[in-house]
């Protein structure tokens, strides 16, 4: 993707910042895949015409930002504010202030912005510093990113209503305006539109700069919407106070009035697709593509190799793709290990694209990450398709939750009333906008903070689509329009869940599709238990009953309003009075019943965690807690089902009134759908009668947080995919880096069915990397340290993690299984280690993964502590990463009710058929980290004295990419360290 004539941005000083022109690579990074290229184009222009542009008004306003010490204003203080003052697009004054907060800066605070005691010595207190901004203010209407935080600080300073404007959010207006994009940080849009150096981010001069440019670039983005969803933004919820309507309605005004109509705003962005269905494989006499064709793609001037530049032939790649060929062609299920910088995407695709065009049917890819669908449908097959002289339709789909429905956001949007708030009601505009910006595409790209009840009133459902009912059905609908795709694709790029879930709805969701890659195969017999499992939740069962009859009004008095004064309405309107008694009887009980569940804490053991997760054992089933849950769990199930029949019956009688009511009818589906799904979840957990189950609860000994739900995993996923997946397929290719424990496939195979097939219906290939692993990776143990569980652990854990971190001087991964030891060691370490110069941040509870990702990935000195989302699909190439350390081999909890009901039925054999193939996967993924290019090096270091002290440690070390394990006492370890990998090494290689 490029951006022919734009220039990329220079910003000469803060007082041009509104002059700078787009900065091509920032904004790309930053916007969606997938986007229309004529969506691309206007944000490619948006900071050059936001620069002259006049929208009808040009009353002045003050942009402003604040640095504190911290995110709760009645605790922490401010140490910096500044602001601008702006009349069009132009900067008429400024204004900055130090602020002294009386108070010590934290070490990250300062790290962030540079600002530190010595910087505001001297500065102005808190009052006089906000008094000034005041005065500067001058009662303009104020602009501030987030401007909730910096409202809040200012106010805890100045009282409530100072300065006296009103308060305009600018992270709302981008949201507005430029909706296609995957962050809105200020940060970002400030790099993209605005030319900030990263550098100089976060301190409130520079961020100010910044924002008066982003300001503007919104408004610009904004008067590019259609005339008509401007005007239908402006009128949303006219009696709910939202601060950016006045802005919103200016542009709509200076657009003129115009007619809001969401299926033309939809039919002027999307194309109908012609292509034809493909014809299902199934009965159809498949050719494979010959072996040695597919190969050659694979050579410096194949296919593959000019796909790339710089291409190196590897024979592992080539070896996988025939593999992948000889799969389709003998009808037969491949289970693939390929090491890291095989290719083993590309070694895929070429063998499933030409498959499925030379016999015209569709291939299947599955995925457990985002990340590697993007990568497939946005990088990979545009890169192969071009190069193809034939048309490759590809197509990535998710399940239904993740589509917008169009019918239920007319509804939503329609039905905001006074009860609302600001905050629904900026949703419902970003959702409006993204709609118009959008001809395909996912919830999960729309960058907003989702609230639970928005997202479920407004996405699709199976259960409460009305088809051929809805005027947005096929073409017009994201959903039905990319099934359609999916339909006519040679390649369908989905993920694990809506592959498996297809699988236990025995087909239906997905085509036809025979042939099946499924990439991340380590991750696939989890999600097929998941998609497996039913559960029950407090939480599910309360949103569900509350849509339904709430105390606060509902779906049912939403329907009795519609069909009140219709003829023959009498037998509608008791029903309805017969569901809202019956459902918030539920809702009661309901609440009784997760109160009793929370008396089950201390059978789950003693724990200084608020979570716990008990094993619903034959024990527990005979306890008095237990008894109590039993019973009232029964009753709740009775009623239940006196809900849904009456909800069935009241579906019936709706029939009468015709399309007055078929959104509330289809809306009710929905609702007794998913009341359905609970009742089962309840029903399976109680009774406990399916051997094929593990049953437990999940609950919180926190009395205000209702987190408590029932659930019932099969045990045995192999089984159902043996019965009722592997039989409609025709061939299933499952690959990974790492499916395999040393040199066998047993744990795998058994995971996911394939070791019942017969000899001749399955293989298994392990390649190697294409990596040199004995020359860029050593893998260190300390042959000193006690084990785990002994005392001295933790005390000699925080040396090593301290020396580890001096001897390299940063870029460290340390990936823990647990997160109090993770925070504890931190607080010890991180102010030794600032003290010498070295950053390292942690992964606190609630902190985004994605956020501390990039910002490990930007710093090539940085270091990390980190959980289990780091232990996989986390990429740092180079020397942004240079060690991972592992604390402790990464077994599952013992106390986890599906290891424990397996070591109840095959006994102490259990832990080796399971527990310990389990983690020694884990530990290739986490090392698996550490090299990602023919260039990188690195260490890894196993802090576990298991690895080397006990038998089973022999399997972990097999399974790392070296066979060399360097066995030392920590300090020689280090010092090993240092002069390889450290600085001084550095300098003599």
């Amino acid at each position: 993707m490029c951006f022919p004539g734009v220039a990329v941005a220079t910003c000469a000083s803060e007082e041009g910042a509104t002059l700078a022109s787009v900065n091509a690579p920032a904004l790309l990074q930053l916007i969606v895949p997938g986007t229309d290229s004529g969506v691309v184009s206007s944000y490619a222009t948006l900071a050059e015409r936001a620069r002259d542009a006049v929208y009808g008004f040009e009353e002045e306003v003050c942009v402003l930002d604040v640095e504190t010490t911290g995110y709760d204003p009645g605790r922490d203080r401010l140490i910096e504010v500044a602001a601008a003052v702006m009349r069009g697009p132009e900067i008429v004054d400024r204004f900055e202030s130090l602020v002294d907060p009386l108070i010590p800066i934290p070490t990250e605070i300062t790290k962030l912005t540079c600002i530190d005691k010595t910087l505001v010595s001297g500065a102005p207190c808190a009052e006089a510093a906000v008094a000034k901004l005041v005065e500067f203010a001058g009662g303009r209407t104020l602009v501030a990113h987030n401007a909730r935080f910096d409202r809040s600080f200012i106010e805890a300073v100045a009282g409530p209503g100072v300065p006296g404007g009103a308060w305009i959010d600018s992270l709302v207006m981008t949201r507005l305006g430029m909706p296609r994009l995957r962050s809105h940080r200020l940060q970002d849009l400030g790099a993209a539109f605005a030319g900030l150096d990263p550098a100089r981010a976060h301190r409130a001069g520079a961020d100010v700069g910044a924002l008066c440019a982003v300001w503007r670039c919104a408004l610009a983005g904004l008067s590019d919407l259609d005339a008509g969803v401007l005007a239908r933004m402006a009128a949303l919820a006219p009696d709910v106070e939202w601060p950016e309507r006045a802005w919103v309605s200016q542009v709509s005004g200076a657009r003129g009035p115009a007619p809001f109509d969401l299926a033309a705003v939809r039919r002027a962005s999307v194309s109908v697709d012609r292509a034809e269905p493909l014809c299902d494989a199934e009965g159809k006499d498949c050719v494979a593509p010959d072996e040695n064709d597919v190969a050659g793609a694979f050579a410096r001037d194949g296919v593959v190799g000019r796909m790339y530049e710089g291409f190196e032939e590897r024979t592992e790649q080539i070896e996988m793709a025939r593999a992948v060929s000889a799969a389709f062609r003998d009808s037969t299920c491949a289970a693939i290990e390929a090491g890291t910088g095989v290719g083993k995407s590309v070694a895929y695709l070429v063998p499933a694209v030409r498959f499925a065009l030379d016999n015209g049917v569709g291939v299947g890819v599955a995925t457990k990450t985002n990340a590697l669908m993007d990568q497939l449908v946005y990088q990979e097959l545009p890169r192969l398709a071009a190069l193809l002289d034939e048309d490759i339709r590809y197509v990535a789909l998710k399940g239904y939750d993740h589509y917008l429905c169009l019918r239920k956001l007319e509804r939503f949007t329609s039905e905001l009333a006074a009860s609302s708030d600001a905050e629904q009601v900026g949703l419902a505009a970003v959702l409006l906008s993204w709609t118009a910006a959008s001809s395909f595409g996912d919830l999960d790209v729309v960058n907003v903070h989702w609230r639970r009840d928005v997202r479920s009133a407004i996405q699709a459902s199976q259960a409460d689509c009305t088809r051929r009912r809805c005027r947005y059905y096929p073409h017009l609908c994201y959903l039905h329009g990319v099934r359609r795709r999916a339909a006519s694709a040679h390649v369908v790029v989905t993920n694990h869940a809506l592959l498996f879930c297809d699988a236990v709805a025995q087909g239906g969701i997905l085509p036809p599709i025979r042939h099946w890659i499924i990439d991340e195969a380590h991750a696939a017999d989890a999600e097929a238990r998941k998609q497996l499992s039913v559960a029950a939740s407090h939480s599910e069962l309360a949103a569900v009953l509350s849509s339904l009859a709430g105390r606060r009004g509902g779906l049912v008095q939403a329907i009795g309003r519609a069909v009140r004064d219709e003829a023959g309405a009498a037998l509608a309107l008791a029903a309805l009075a017969r569901v809202e008694a019956d459902a918030q009887r539920c809702a009661t009980l309901a609440d009784s019943l997760f109160g009793f569940v929370k008396d089950l804490a201390p059978l789950a053991g003693s724990s200084d965690y608020d979570s716990a997760e008990l094993w619903v054992t034959p024990e527990v089933r005979e306890s008095g807690p237990w008894g109590l849950v039993s019973s009232t769990g029964a009753s709740l199930a009775r009623r239940l089902e006196e809900v849904i029949a009456a909800g069935r019956e009241l579906m019936t009688l709706l029939e009468e009134f015709g399309a007055d009511v078929s959104d509330q009818r289809a809306d009710l589906a929905g609702l007794l759908s998913r009341l359905a799904e609970q009742h089962y979840g309840l029903v399976a957990v109680i009774g406990g009668e399916d051997e094929a189950f593990v049953y437990s609860v999940k609950l919180d000994r926190r009395p205000a947080v209702d987190a408590e739900r029932f659930e019932a995993a099969r045990l045995d996923v192999g089984e159902v995919l043996l019965e009722e997946f592997y039989p409609r397929m025709h061939s299933v290719v499952f690959t990974s880096a790492t499916i395999a424990t040393g040199e066998s496939f047993e744990h795998f195979a058994r995971g996911v069915g394939i070791d019942r097939l017969d000899d001749a219906e399955w293989f298994a290939l392990k390649l190697p990397s294409s990596y040199d692993f004995e020359r860029q990776m050593v893998v260190y143990v300390p042959t000193d340290l006690p084990e785990p569980r002994d005392v001295g652990y933790m005390k000699a854990l925080e040396r090593l993690l301290e020396e580890v971190h001096v001897a390299m001087g940063g870029s460290v991964l340390t990936l823990f299984t647990n997160r109090r030891d993770m925070e504890r060691l931190h607080a010890l370490i991180e102010p030794r280690l600032r003290e010498r110069g070295l950053d390292v941040i942690v992964q606190r509870r609630g902190t985004s993964a994605k956020r501390l990702r990039d910002e490990f990935v930007a710093d090539e000195q940085l270091s990390l502590m980190a959980l289990r989302s780091f232990w996989e699909g986390f990429d740092a190439k180079g020397d942004t990463l240079r060690c991972v350390v592992v604390p402790k081999l990464p077994f599952g909890r013992p106390t986890d009710p599906l290891a424990c009901e397996r070591e109840r039925r095959e006994g102490r054999i259990a832990w080796q058929r399971y527990a310990l193939p389990e983690a020694v996967i884990e530990l290739k993924q986490a090392a698996g980290r550490l090299i990602r290019s023919t260039t990188d090096t690195g260490c890894l270091v196993i802090a576990d004295a298991r690895v080397i002290g006990k038998g089973y440690g022999a399997e972990f070390l097999a399974a790392l990419p070296v066979a060399d394990v360097e066995r030392a006492p920590l300090a020689e370890v280090i010092a090993r360290i240092g002069e390889r990998f450290g600085d001084r090494g550095s300098q003599s290689s």
